[in-house]
């Protein structure tokens, strides 16, 4: 595949590191020569130093015969324009990031439009940072929820409550709800997926996978949490909004607490249901007056990581239960969990990930990755005549490699978590956690045999 990456951000930098990975013909092109110099110095891959919207400089990448074209600059406009240019001089397909305030009504509230000004897929990464807000503050404790297949799967991480009955307990006796499965343990920072014999220990974080309406029953199991209705914001901008719309709709009691005065106002008088206060998250004063103590979820999305960081930490202190912080830097996401916010998400982050969902174009395709890709799920067909299809998953015929798992099969008229008794189908679509290491293996699997 042939592709221009414009802008070499942390954005684009992640997607440049991932598609080289796999041999992917490259060309990356930034306005600024120090940078691209130092792209050449750390990627094989072709670049090119100019303005990237340029119909000049995207005939001299040969923007005509490129598979894939992703603007990620940190200029909105220079994106869309640069994606429309592309798509005009004949590329295959076109994805733009556009995160500024003008831009969240386009994509409106899923952060994601396909089509806009000919552009085959706009991504605002801070709306969608908004939806994965939400969707920790509908769970029952969950520190990660990722939708799969269209929402018709759910994946949820999970910390082990001290004291939990399902410590030290074998994979092979836990009782889970129907339709719902143990994928994978997180366990000093690496990602195993478990067998049998394995037990779950303190500390561990847990994968879980299942059906919408049953992922609740299995988070009880790991957490007594319940869903906030209160949630408290710092920071009044894209994200704040964005994520205080979709929860004031659902019942919530949602306080957003704002430092500048003309946002503050202009929050007041757009957003009904919620309680704006005007001043700075990280006064302690402050939050114990406005009793944020009483939170369910504290969420801290303003511009800035120190604010966001203290005001986690003071939220903690007045008894706010579990906290996320926004954080620019994905370098510092260690440094935050170490000192005790929860949940930390990275915008950059999540535009990556996203940029690479739609990016992929191969019979694997991966849907997301865990842990800093220290895992991934992957997206195969089974094939007619390959040894997935037709026989019980547990048979010795699949031969599954020991670091990957089959999580959901997606037939026409069935959504499943598998057990081991279940069969796969011709044409059916098939959900796998997986190692990198064991990627090719899975993907063997579903291909057709050669006689």
């Amino acid at each position: 595949m042939y592709v221009i990456v414009i802008g070499m951000g942390q954005v684009g930098r992640h997607v440049l590191r991932t598609l080289e990975v796999e041999r992917h013909d490259i060309v990356a092109i930034d306005s600024d020569p120090d940078v691209v110099r130092d792209v050449e110095e750390n990627h094989d891959v072709m670049t090119m130093v100019g303005y990237g919207a340029s119909p000049k400089v995207l005939k001299n990448a040969r923007a005509a015969e490129a598979d894939l074209v992703v603007a990620v600059t940190d200029d909105d406009e220079v994106n869309l324009l640069a994606a429309i240019t592309a798509k005009h001089l004949g590329a295959r397909r076109v994805i733009a990031r556009a995160q500024g305030d003008e831009w969240a009504r386009c994509t409106n509230e899923t952060g994601v439009d396909y089509g806009f000004l000919g552009i085959d897929v706009v991504l605002n990464p801070r709306v969608l940072l908004a939806q994965e807000i939400a969707k920790v503050a509908r769970s029952h404790g969950a520190l990660e929820v990722i939708d799969l297949a269209a929402d018709r799967v759910e994946l949820v991480k999970m910390k082990l409550d001290k004291g939990s009955r399902l410590l030290h307990k074998p994979f092979a006796k836990l009782q889970m709800p129907d339709q719902t499965l143990v994928a994978a343990i997180v366990r000093d920072g690496d990602v195993l997926v478990p067998a049998g014999a394995d037990r779950l220990m303190p500390d561990d974080g847990a994968y879980i996978i299942g059906l919408p309406d049953r992922i609740l029953a299995a988070e009880d199991l790991f957490s007594a949490q319940r869903e906030a209705r209160r949630v408290a914001i710092v920071g009044g901008g894209v994200v704040g909004k964005a994520l205080a719309r979709p929860l004031v709709r659902e019942g919530a009691r949602v306080t957003i607490i704002e430092q500048r005065r003309d946002v503050a106002d202009e929050l007041a008088a757009t957003l009904d249901g919620v309680t704006v206060v005007c001043g700075d998250g990280t006064n302690l004063d402050l939050l114990l007056e406005e009793e944020i103590g009483r939170s369910d979820l504290f969420a801290a999305v303003s511009h800035e990581d120190e604010v966001n960081l203290m005001a986690c930490l003071l939220a903690r202190r007045t008894g706010v239960t579990r906290t996320v912080a926004l954080c620019h830097r994905p370098d510092y996401m260690d440094i935050y969990r170490q000192l005790g916010v929860d949940i930390t998400l990275s915008p950059r982050i999540v535009a990556s990930d996203h940029v690479l969902r739609y990016a992929k174009q191969s019979d694997v395709k991966s849907l997301t990755t865990l842990e800093d890709g220290k895992a991934e799920i992957i997206e195969l067909v089974a094939s007619e005549g390959s040894r997935a299809v037709g026989v019980p998953i547990k048979s010795q015929q699949m031969s599954f490699p020991p670091q990957a798992i089959i999580i959901a099969i997606i037939g026409r008229d069935r959504v499943i978590v598998p057990g081991g008794d279940d069969v796969i189908h011709a044409g059916e679509t098939v959900l796998v956690l997986t190692k990198r290491s064991a990627r090719n293996g899975v993907a063997r699997l579903f291909k057709p045999r050669v006689l």
